[in-house]
């Protein structure tokens, strides 16, 4: 994104929140309460808007800078919000958010949360944690979850026996494959050799992706499967982690199909080295 970009998505919670402040202490008014709508994009991350997860970030901090200076103030990090606002208004935005990793939140159970938020500034639960109200994100998390790569979230986790009969098998099953093609790549295979394991393995991260309930046809166009920009972020992140080859968005989304884009993955990887 463009410097542009960045400060106009930032300054509009930064500002906001910096006037009330201000407005507050230059009239001497001693606020009952000061709620910042946050969101968990600010604790999670958020792929291709830095900006506004950064401007989050900022209200988490300023929510706990007013309780350093003994002012009330408690920042919510709010999840999907499904029947109000911007998701529902858009509409087919919520194919982007897996219901087993984030829980929906509607307006009944905003306002709940809203007067959570009041009663930790009247009366905190746990001094500790009284400046932030993290929400949506469910416990336990699933095994194969993004946000088990994150120590942070370890908690959110139930340690699975892998050799029990309820023991999710897609992360693994996943990382051997990605395991046994990076071997090998590493034995110098021919394109030939390392372009069906290829295919393989992007064709489940895709499904995964775009929530698809069974595989792509890899020849098939990769815009008849609902592809679109935070899908295509997602994935191009996900090669670069886990694949370790450099992708843009841009090849991504003009890809004609899955079996032309792998062999642009695998093209990448051996000139890579």
């Amino acid at each position: 994104m463009t410097i542009e970009d960045y400060h106009t998505t930032l300054s509009s919670k930064v500002d906001g929140t910096l006037h009330l402040h201000n407005v507050a202490n230059d009239q001497g008014i001693e606020l009952d309460f000061f709620t910042l709508l946050s969101s968990i994009s600010g604790v999670v991350g958020q792929k291709g808007q830095a900006n506004y997860s950064a401007a989050n970030v900022f209200m988490d901090s300023f929510a706990n800078y007013r309780n350093a200076l003994g002012l009330r103030a408690n920042s919510v990090n709010l999840g999907v919000i499904e029947d109000v606002g911007y998701v529902a208004e858009q509409g087919g935005m919520t194919q982007h958010f897996d219901d087993k990793q984030w829980t929906g939140i509607n307006e009944t159970v905003l306002r709940k949360i809203l007067d959570f938020s009041i009663l930790q500034q009247v009366s905190p639960l746990n001094e500790d944690s009284r400046s932030q109200l993290i929400t949506g994100i469910p416990v336990p998390q699933p095994e194969d979850s993004e946000l088990a790569r994150d120590a942070r979230f370890s908690s959110l986790f139930i340690p699975q026996d892998e050799n029990s009969a309820g023991a999710s098998s897609t992360k693994s099953d996943i990382g051997r494959e990605v395991q046994a093609f990076t071997m090998l790549l590493k034995s110098g295979a021919e394109n030939a050799a390392l372009l069906p394991p290829v295919i393989d393995i992007v064709n489940k991260q895709f499904t995964k992706t775009l929530r698809l309930s069974e595989p792509i046809e890899p020849a098939k166009a990769l815009s008849a499967y609902g592809l679109d920009s935070l899908a295509s972020v997602e994935l191009r992140n996900w090669v670069r982690l886990e694949l370790k080859a450099e992708l843009t968005t841009l090849e991504i989304n003009t890809s004609p199909s899955l079996i032309t884009l792998c062999e642009k993955i695998v093209s990448k990887l051996k000139a890579s080295g």
